[in-house]
């Protein structure tokens, strides 16, 4: 009986040793978020509608004439409370590094700032959705843009080589310096 309860004391100190030490390997969509901070917007004040409220990584848009969603804010009745309607123009980035979208409401300029609401990785893709840190010009009017962009990953990249991945997201979406 001593020594049943001696080993299964043994065991059990061996695996709590080993399970307190161990680390899980952080995956392609942990590292995206880490660099990628997300921002919040405001959606339940009409007259501030769209304004950046946290924010995040702001990136600086590396191409000309990418189309752009008008911020789209739902409410069920006037006691329920506002969301951001999932509403984005879809930008795809194949392997290849050629750049398919549709026309939309909105057409964004080079050098436009844009923040991350929220970014999405798979085996085969990563997904950013963001939102223009300032209101865009629409017939007369302004308002705020929102592109979702999709990166289409080559198999034979690594999804643990993160660098190589952003190098991808940094040719169109690059980091805007610290000001």
């Amino acid at each position: 009986m001593y020594r049943i309860m001696l080993s299964v004391i043994a065991l059990t100190t061996a695996l709590a040793a080993s399970a307190g030490s161990g680390r899980a390997e952080p995956t392609l969509g942990d590292a995206l978020q880490s660099r990628f901070e997300r921002s919040r917007i405001e959606v339940q004040s009409t007259a501030y509608e769209g304004r950046v409220v946290r924010k995040g990584t702001i990136l600086l848009l590396q191409a000309d004439q990418i189309p752009a969603a008008k911020l789209r804010v739902v409410q069920a009745n006037t006691k329920s409370p506002r969301f951001h309607s999932p509403h984005y123009a879809r930008v795809e980035v194949s392997r290849d590094g050629q750049l398919t979208a549709a026309p939309s409401e909105l057409s964004l300029a080079k050098g436009t700032r844009m923040v991350v609401l929220d970014v999405k990785a798979s085996g085969s893709q990563v997904r950013l959705f963001t939102h223009t840190l300032d209101p865009v010009r629409l017939a007369g009017t302004t308002t705020h843009g929102c592109t979702e962009f999709v990166f289409a990953l080559d198999p034979n990249t690594d999804p643990g080589n993160v660098r190589a991945v952003t190098a991808r997201i940094d040719q169109w979406l690059a980091i805007a310096p610290a000001s």
